[in-house]
């Protein structure tokens, strides 16, 4: 486990789930979330809970999105020399009017914060 590579393996994972590679039934799951961002509405993941929020606002090429990134998790942040099981959080964060950024906490207490792709 190497946990300077948190900051990039977070990084990575957030741009990977917010770029154009990620393509769900016809659509570009980065679409449906900017339809909920405009709405002025915060949206954040947790990746170890898969859980979405608005939840009500959840499409269902977001919940098949999460639910394929959350089955690579382990060998995405593996790759990066990052044990998941080491992160006692992980989440997506895309306030109302603001930037989007990955957030983890590891199971030494310390917090990293890097924001991802700038809002198109």
């Amino acid at each position: 486990m190497k946990y300077k590579n948190i900051y990039s393996a977070i990084h990575n994972f957030g741009d990977s789930f917010v770029s154009f590679t990620n393509y769900v039934d016809e659509g570009f799951v980065v679409d449906d979330l900017n339809a909920i961002h405009n709405q002025g509405r915060d949206i954040e993941i947790d990746w170890l809970t898969k859980t979405f929020e608005p939840s009500p606002l959840a499409t269902n090429r977001i919940k098949k999105s999460i639910d394929f990134f959350h089955k690579d998790l382990e060998r995405f942040l593996q790759a990066q020399s990052v044990d998941v099981t080491k992160l006692t959080a992980l989440r997506f964060h895309w306030p109302a009017w603001k930037a989007r950024y990955m957030e983890a906490t590891d199971d030494r207490g310390k917090r990293y914060k890097i924001f991802v792709q700038a809002l198109k």
